[in-house]
């Protein structure tokens, strides 16, 4: 709701068109455009289910401050890649990057540290995800992880 039609909604008055030319908004398109305008009702409904949420992963997270959690269903991925096959499935973009949707909508405050890599050697990231306000907690984790673990290193290029 949030991501494809709001942000399509708002998007088209200031980008004329041009949304079809980023990959990202396409994606949202395909998998959501067939949906018809946006209504107020739909709106204000979504944004109270937001919100209702929101409220009870706070309350959870009075006893645990600091959530770690994966970045995507997939290791980094090369520019360009929209789609994987994992156990003969197909991921796409969207539902691999889901992950950080959720705390994105939620309005968590939250950073991206590298933690390991794939065979291919490729970065897998976690995500250090805070309370509204206490983004200095989550920063100060981010950085004891990445220093507890190397720190950044490029991946291969190519």
């Amino acid at each position: 709701m949030f991501f494809a039609r709001v942000g399509s909604l708002l998007l088209a008055e200031t980008l004329h068109g041009g949304e079809a030319a980023l990959p990202i908004l396409k994606e949202y398109a395909l998998k959501h455009g067939s949906q018809p305008p946006l209504t107020a009702s739909e709106f204000i409904h979504a944004w109270l289910e937001r919100d209702e949420l929101r409220g009870r992963v706070l309350r959870q997270m009075e006893s645990h401050r600091i959530l770690i959690a994966p970045v995507a269903s997939i290791p980094a991925f090369r520019h360009g890649e929209r789609s994987w096959t994992i156990d003969g499935a197909t991921v796409d973009y969207l539902d691999a990057m889901s992950y950080t949707q959720w705390f994105n909508i939620l309005g968590n405050p939250a950073a991206v540290v590298p933690a390991g890599r794939s065979p291919e050697g490729l970065p897998i990231g976690v995500q250090v995800i805070g309370r509204p306000y206490e983004e200095e907690i989550v920063l100060a984790v981010a950085a004891s992880i990445e220093r507890a673990l190397g720190g950044f290193v490029p991946p291969p290029v190519g």
